[in-house]
């Protein structure tokens, strides 16, 4: 998709957030999108004059298109603005190509991806989740950054650390899954032992093989399962006395839905399944049980009423 992102405003939009579902979706599947999402992410965290990042793209953007069409153009910005930017391209350019000490791995939409780190353990990430790690300092430290979800596979070593915003999961060598997202986290150890903390709830527990463990909304929660590994890895995902809404929210990561929840209670929760392979057998699997009817859209809404 190359052609379709070196038009005169297709990375304005994407920074200002502006692209249809579709046209995100393809860009990140593109080989360029980790560059650019990179040199993105690099401009959040420079220190620079307060500008509005979105609407500096595209009056650039404009600028040039109107110059090409040798019209007049009202400087609407400080020319010093347009140097600046210039330079910060540049800066994350020799940042990214350069100077990148921090692998950075990412899935879209009912995407999965198997990693192998530096010490040869693996990791398969789900769909629409993130993982860091600091290349530069493996060796010292097996440390590494998690948002959504991972299924690790760990070889021993020295410690072993899995670091999200809702808590850290620390071992030595062993397999395991974490799954995070806003107010929710859940572990699963499928072989050896795992040290689990909670942030929010500040608490902390060893997990052994067949243990599992969340925190939601201010409690904690443990129970044993008897899976070898996870069952997303062969095509369907499987829930246990889940929040709906967590449901929901690994529906619309496998299939790019959008829901609309207001008539219903997410707080409910949810024992089973949902396949990969057809989103109307998996919104039905889900919903009927709960007595909640669902109509899917052909914009790939969701709207979810009860019977």
């Amino acid at each position: 998709m190359k052609h379709n992102y070196i038009d005169d405003n297709f990375l304005a939009r994407w920074v200002a957030n502006d692209l249809s579902s579709e046209e995100l979706k393809q860009f990140q599947n593109s080989e360029e999108y980790q560059q650019f999402k990179a040199i993105n992410d690099a401009s959040l965290k420079l220190k620079a004059p307060d500008y509005n990042q979105s609407k500096v793209f595209k009056t650039i953007n404009k600028k040039t298109s109107d110059t090409n069409k040798n019209t007049k153009v009202i400087n609407l910005i400080p020319s010093w603005l347009y140097g600046a930017v210039a330079s910060i391209a540049i800066i994350f350019s020799l940042f990214y190509f350069n100077n990148n000490n921090t692998a950075n791995f990412s899935t879209s939409y009912g995407e999965q991806l198997t990693v192998t780190l530096p010490d040869n353990s693996i990791v398969h990430l789900s769909p629409n989740s993130v993982l860091k790690y600091d290349k530069k300092d493996w060796k010292k430290s097996r440390d590494l950054d998690l948002t959504g979800e991972a299924y690790f596979e760990v070889e021993k070593g020295q410690t072993f650390t899995v670091n999200t915003k809702e808590g850290n999961v620390t071992v030595l060598g062993t397999k395991f899954t974490v799954n995070s997202s806003n107010n929710f986290f859940e572990v699963h150890c499928f072989e050896g032992k795992v040290k689990t903390f909670s942030s929010k709830n500040n608490h902390e527990i060893i997990l052994t093989q067949g243990k599992a463990y969340r925190a939601y909304d201010s409690n904690n929660e443990s129970w044993n399962f008897n899976e070898q590994n996870p069952t997303w890895l062969k095509g369907e995902s499987s829930f246990t006395n889940t929040p709906l809404n967590q449901v929901i929210i690994a529906l619309q990561k496998q299939y790019n839905l959008k829901f609309d929840t207001s008539k219903i209670d997410t707080k409910k929760r949810f024992t089973g399944t949902f396949t990969h392979k057809n989103v109307n057998i998996a919104l039905k699997t889900v919903f009927a049980p709960m007595k909640i009817s669902y109509t899917l859209a052909k914009n790939s809404s969701v709207i979810l009423t009860y019977n």
